[in-house]
């Protein structure tokens, strides 16, 4: 039973109720207004404050680079001069008066020191005695893979301006090996130039905390191994060190709220990468921001809105309950003389009283029920009226039955008809599907054999996966004197024109090896666009046919460790010790561009041993999926490919197969899978 209630209420619900809703509305949207307003200001100072300090490190990168080129010439005589000539015998190297020698090179021994390291890492001479015995490997991984290459790279190695995390002080160091390679030879050196940058840095730095209100601290943070800043006065937050630390690793920005003698602060650390140097390439700015004015004002906010709500919501009451008062009463006793009318006695009329709103209402229900007393009568004589014509329809709708089977048994007939229809075409469509099935066939037959491929680069593989029965994509394997080609090609289009495609490409990429003897891929793949536009008529006229391919054709040398890439819109991905290099492809295709004379450039690549190589089409990256039914991007992917490279070639293989196959669910597949990663 539906519970009974009173206009009062109604009023209440449907006047009282909307209008304070919308005063709670407005005074929420203001009181968010006000508080995205402070956090829009305080991110755009943090804004402008980075972009400050941006432009300040860009200006001390550019003065540390111009006082390079003037101290260089003079470092590099002097490496030189030790490397080639005072310790071209290395025998007594450990126990040389190294003093001395900087003495007698003419040294500033203020500003001056020369340093042994071993192929340890280990000083084992210097003019500075604090680091006699420091091993430089134990500073950090970077350290360690630098010297590691100075050792390698067997040359005079100059380090940009650097922050030396124990005096804190710009210092320039330069490495050069021994002839015999056992050990190298460092120079470290003040300059009183590189001091005085530093120093318009700190005053730039503290420009900032004066000028801007409610900033307490911009700090600066090198050395992402072991962070130091310039000011030894520096307030250091252990309870902020992972952080920090994180955002050297992360390489990126974070916000988080701590306390400071009690005081609640706000802490930014932006990551900022250092350019021109091989050791020290990242920074950290920290600025520590004081908003509790920022909280005042939230608090002052809401304060209002809550005084605003709870007088309204009083003021809005007492008037209607006044007001509705005056509406109730006639209207009550309008629905008095109403019940008595409703129980059947049509004879009854309601009272008429005053002269308002109410008034009318009576007259107008009182003709009302004249109306309805006269509109009773007539629809009786209706009634009567209808009941003579269902029972003619009655009889008409007999008589149509018999017609409505005879309808029935030609629609059968037809349905009939159309079965044989259906079975003709489903006869049709396996003839067309066993000869797609024979020209997947023919593909597979121009494919290079897994037993071929094998052979030529036994730690690979490939994974394909067609879209329909025949490919669009097709890869390529060759050997030409000691050079090993691969290739993926991504023919325009899939299934039957794909596949006819990828025949022409297959063809003419024969040609360009057997006939036009082009050696390197750049060279291929001019004669595979000559080739392919030729057969296809690709010109500049109506009838050309704007098709083409995309493709990424390497060439592998086992004796000089080189690799050799070119590529149309296919760029090549190589993953060494878990990072990505990128070796772009040029950006128009194969029999497609509509440029005359398209010539490709070459790349040529020095590998490693257990560098991994991959070659693929989009369609990986293009597949529709995942959670929100996006697609996977080339972003995901080269994430991928990093996690899986230290796995073995057939668990690669697998997990991107396996990966493919969650990520697409129950969506179609959009387009031909093809990947041929290679392990050196």
């Amino acid at each position: 039973m539906k519970k009974r209630t009173t206009i009062f209420r109604q009023l209440i619900f449907n006047v009282v109720f909307p209008a304070v809703i919308a005063l709670i509305v407005l005074a929420i949207l203001n009181y968010q207004n006000v508080r995205g307003l402070l956090t829009q200001s305080f991110e755009e100072k943090n804004f402008i404050i980075t972009d400050y300090i941006t432009k300040v490190l860009e200006f001390q990168g550019q003065s540390f680079k111009i006082l390079d080129e003037v101290l260089n010439p003079e470092l590099i005589a002097w490496s030189n001069q030790l490397a080639e000539s005072r310790f071209r015998n290395t025998t007594d190297i450990e126990n040389a008066d190294l003093l001395a020698i900087r003495s007698s090179l003419g040294m500033d021994p203020s500003y001056m020191d020369i340093y042994i390291i071993d192929s340890e890492g280990t000083i084992v001479n210097t003019t500075f005695p604090d680091d006699l015995g420091l091993n430089i490997f134990s500073l950090g991984e970077e350290h360690r893979n630098f010297i590691l290459r100075v050792f390698q790279g067997g040359k005079f190695v100059s380090e940009s301006f650097t922050i030396e995390a124990n005096t804190r002080r710009p210092r320039k160091y330069t490495y050069q090996p021994t002839i015999d390679g056992k050990y190298i030879i460092e120079l470290g050196i003040y300059s009183e130039e590189a001091d005085n940058i530093l120093n318009y840095i700190e005053t730039a730095k503290s420009d900032i905390t004066e000028k801007q209100s409610g900033i307490i601290d911009v700090e600066l943070f090198f050395l992402a191994d072991k962070p130091v800043t310039l000011n030894k006065q520096a307030r250091f937050i252990h309870e902020h060190e992972e952080i920090l630390l994180g955002r050297f690793l992360q390489k990126d920005s974070l916000s988080v709220t701590g306390l400071i003698d009690g005081e609640k602060q706000h802490f930014d650390y932006y990551y900022m990468e250092q350019k021109d140097t091989d050791l020290y390439k990242d920074t950290v700015i920290r600025i520590i921001s004081d908003r509790s004015a920022e909280r005042k004002l939230k608090r002052s906010e809401l304060a209002k809105f809550l005084i605003l709500f709870g007088l309204t919501t009083c003021i809005v009451m007492i008037l209607t309950y006044r007001k509705t008062k005056l509406i109730t009463d006639p209207i009550k006793k309008l629905v008095l003389n109403v019940n008595r009318i409703t129980h059947g006695h049509l004879d009854e009329r309601a009272d008429v009283v005053g002269n308002n709103e109410i008034t009318i209402l009576s007259k107008q229900f009182n003709l009302m029920i004249e109306q309805l007393e006269e509109l009773y009568n007539d629809l009786e004589a209706k009634v009567r009226e209808r009941t003579a014509e269902i029972q003619r329809q009655k009889e008409e709708i007999e008589a149509q039955r018999d017609s409505i089977e005879e309808q029935r048994n030609i629609l059968a007939q037809r349905n009939t008809d159309l079965k044989f229809a259906y079975d003709e075409i489903g006869e049709q469509k396996k003839h067309i599907t066993d000869s797609i099935q024979y020209a997947k066939r023919i593909q597979n037959a121009i494919l290079p054999p897994a037993e071929f491929v094998k052979s030529l680069i036994p730690d690979s593989f490939i994974l394909y996966r067609p879209k329909d029965i025949v490919s669009g994509d097709f890869y390529w394997f060759a050997r030409e004197n000691n050079l090993i080609y691969f290739s993926v090609v991504d023919c325009t289009g899939h299934g039957v024109p794909g596949a006819f495609m990828s025949i022409v490409g297959f063809n003419q990429l024969n040609y360009a090896l057997n006939v036009v003897k082009a050696v390197k891929p750049s060279a291929m793949l001019d004669a595979l666009n000559e080739g392919v536009t030729s057969t296809l008529r690709e010109k500049s006229t109506s009838n050309g046919v704007k098709d083409g391919m995309d493709i990424a054709l390497c060439a592998l040398d086992y004796e000089k460790m080189k690799l050799h890439f070119a590529g149309a819109y296919n760029s090549l991905y190589l993953v060494r010790e878990g990072e990505i290099t990128i070796i772009r492809a040029d950006r128009h295709p194969i029999g497609a561009s509509g440029v005359e004379n398209v010539r490709f450039s070459g790349h040529e690549i020095e590998i490693r041993k257990g560098d991994m190589i991959y070659l693929f089409s989009d369609g990986y990256a293009d597949q529709f999926g995942g959670p929100q039914k996006k697609k996977f991007l080339l972003s995901r992917f080269r994430e991928l490919l990093v996690s899986v490279s230290p796995e073995t070639i057939q668990k690669q293989e697998e997990i991107l197969n396996t990966n493919f196959d969650q990520w697409k669910g129950q969506e179609e597949q959009v387009d031909d899978i093809l990947i041929i990663g290679v392990r050196v």
